[in-house]
């Protein structure tokens, strides 16, 4: 029964209220006293949550419970009249302010009044929040990852989806769940894929499996499956799949395993030895081919040293082929010697490519390598063979050279013999016989120079520039019968050449000759010097001349062709000798009707030393 308000009885409950109350009055425990839904009392705690500037106390306690919550809460206020104290619960109320919190809320009876209700509340608005915030964050997450995830009971039967698993296979999450995800296994794969899964859930241990899996269009797919078991206190048994499509990497995997197969093939089939060493030089692979091009197993080579192999000889050019190629370099292939298991010496050519990590470090070095013993063996053979040629035209050169003043020679001797010749015609016949006598004398000593040249003596101080500009002066006279203007177009006054200093004169007097004939009209011989960035100066002589044909340019240099009416052609066999031994080069260019130019290019001096050369 109520007690009406002003009864003493009613009076008397209000000190005792206001007497229990004061024990919460100091706590930071919100605390709240209702009788007759209206609040009797409400602690500083209660009013900072309730944000509660005016007195509230008097007040309904609607007024700061939503409509929606009215009835649980009188349900609950008459749970409490009974005696019962309700569970905890989660409830949103409105401050004086009208915010809307939410809070933990505890009520139980008052001991003196059933009609009284204690309320002890927690502010719990921010924990739900930031739930709420973390809760948005996974779903925004789940429903947009790529990846599919899944819970699948101890049945096999999807419960959930993310959006992904239509994405990925075709299939609607309502299509989805509620359905065995085993169905579209291919069935080479099914049995393997629920047994693991069956594992998973009895022994409580992750899953890890690749599979085969059926899309709606009827395609197959390549998938990857991690589950995690769960177990809740209830013994509800599911697991939690994390599910990715691997096709791309299944295809290049299988790609890869192909490749490595021809590969393979082709290592086991090749006729060139193929190698791969280490850092440190050994060997971490070796092909088949050891065995037949050098009697060795390859097994045996693993591990060791890739030099213990190469000829001694060849040690220092094959570490400095490594070197090269460790230092980014490409150079050309590299021809060295290995020893037979007999012992016999293998000429390879080889050429090597360097195996570099993602930061760019060497970390090995392929080999390959091609047996050119018979090849070397060949080209011995041909340029013996060669060098008989040579011989042979040089025997026949002198020969055809010789006989004709020879020939000259012993018809004069037989018009001597007459004794009807007069004095007149005996001393002009001497003459011609002392003529040709020296034209073979000529010959033979240029034979000679080609066939057996002196010892060189090359001086590494020779002044180049005063060297030519001299030549130039020696046959000034010889151009001016020619009408030939010798144009010299450079500036330096000093470029310093290892060089013997007559030979290379003997060089410009045969070329600069050579171009003057070439103009016996009259023309211009331009003489010009460049310097090379190798430490090289060209000489290079251009001339206005006749010119030469590209079939006649095939012969320039070969021993006795000539068009010249008394030449031998000898000079620029000569020339082109005396260069090569000098380490340079000699080019010949010409273009009929317009000239000729010859390229001289000769090393540059680096020191004033003093060099003999056999």
């Amino acid at each position: 029964m109520k007690i009406p308000d002003g009864h003493p009885a009613a009076d008397g409950l209000i000190s005792q209220i206001k007497r229990y109350a004061k024990k919460f009055e100091h706590s930071e425990i919100p605390f709240l006293i209702q009788e007759d839904r209206k609040w009797m009392y409400v602690n500083p705690a209660a009013k900072k949550i309730l944000e509660a500037e005016e007195d509230i106390i008097g007040k309904p306690i609607w007024d700061n419970l939503p409509s929606e919550i009215h009835g649980l809460v009188e349900e609950r206020i008459q749970s409490s009249k009974n005696g019962v104290a309700p569970m905890p619960s989660e409830q949103t109320w409105i401050t004086q302010k009208g915010n809307r919190i939410i809070l933990e809320v505890i009520g139980f009876p008052l001991m003196f009044s059933s009609d009284a209700t204690q309320i002890i509340i927690r502010d719990i608005t921010k924990q739900k929040l930031e739930k709420k915030e973390t809760l948005d964050h996974l779903n925004l997450i789940t429903e947009n990852m790529i990846d599919i995830i899944g819970l699948v009971n101890d049945r096999g039967v999807f419960t959930y989806l993310t959006p992904s698993y239509e994405w990925v296979t075709g299939y609607s999450q309502t299509e989805a769940i509620g359905t065995t995800p085993f169905n579209l296994v291919h069935s080479e794969d099914r049995s393997y894929v629920i047994s693991e899964f069956m594992r998973m859930i009895t022994e409580q241990t992750p899953l890890s499996v690749e599979y085969r899996y059926q899309k709606k269009d009827g395609s197959y797919i390549w998938l990857e499956s991690q589950g995690t078991p769960v177990n809740e206190e209830n013994s509800i048994r599911y697991a939690v799949v994390a599910t990715r499509e691997i096709t791309k990497r299944k295809e290049a995997e299988y790609a890869l395993k192909k490749s490595e197969h021809t590969h393979r093939i082709i290592l086991e089939h090749s006729n060139d030895l193929i190698c791969l060493i280490d850092s440190k030089g050994k060997y971490l692979f070796a092909s088949l081919s050891y065995q037949d091009i050098l009697g060795i197993d390859p097994q045996t080579l693993l591990g060791q040293d890739a030099f213990r192999f190469i000829h001694g000889e060849d040690h220092a050019s094959v570490q400095k082929y490594i070197e090269l190629l460790a230092a980014s370099e490409d150079p050309q292939p590299l021809v060295f010697r290995k020893i037979h298991a007999s012992g016999k010496e293998i000429f390879l050519e080889g050429k090597g490519m360097p195996m570099l990590s993602e930061n760019g470090i060497v970390e090995g070095i392929v080999f390959i390598s091609r047996d050119i013993t018979e090849k070397k063996k060949a080209e011995e053979y041909i340029r013996n063979s060669e060098k008989l040629a040579v011989l042979g035209e040089l025997a026949a050169g002198v020969a055809h050279e010789i006989r004709n003043p020879l020939t000259s020679i012993k018809g004069l001797f037989s018009l001597l013999k007459q004794n009807e010749i007069d004095q007149e015609k005996q001393h002009f016949y001497h003459e011609v016989i002392y003529e040709e006598l020296h034209r073979i004398e000529h010959i033979v000593n240029e034979f000679m120079a080609l066939a057996k040249p002196d010892a060189l003596q090359m001086d590494k101080e020779v002044n180049l520039v005063q060297l030519l500009q001299d030549t130039v002066m020696l046959l000034a006279t010889e151009a001016n019968l020619y009408n030939v203007e010798i144009r010299l177009l450079f500036k330096e006054k000093a470029l310093f050449v290892a060089c013997e200093k007559n030979q290379i004169k003997q060089v410009f007097i045969n070329i600069i000759k050579n171009a003057i004939e070439a103009m016996s009209n009259g023309g211009v011989l331009t003489i010009g010097i460049e310097e090379e960035r190798d430490g090289a100066v060209k000489l290079i002589f251009a001339d206005t001349g006749v010119g030469i044909e590209e079939e006649r340019l095939k012969t320039i240099g070969v021993p006795f062709f000539t068009n010249k009416e008394k030449g031998i052609g000898l000079g620029l066999t000569i020339s082109n000798k005396i260069i090569t031994e000098h380490q340079g080069s000699l080019k010949v260019e010409s273009i009929p009707g317009q000239g000729t130019t010859v390229a001289v290019t000769l090393k540059k001096n680096v020191n004033n030393n003093k060099l003999v050369l056999p």
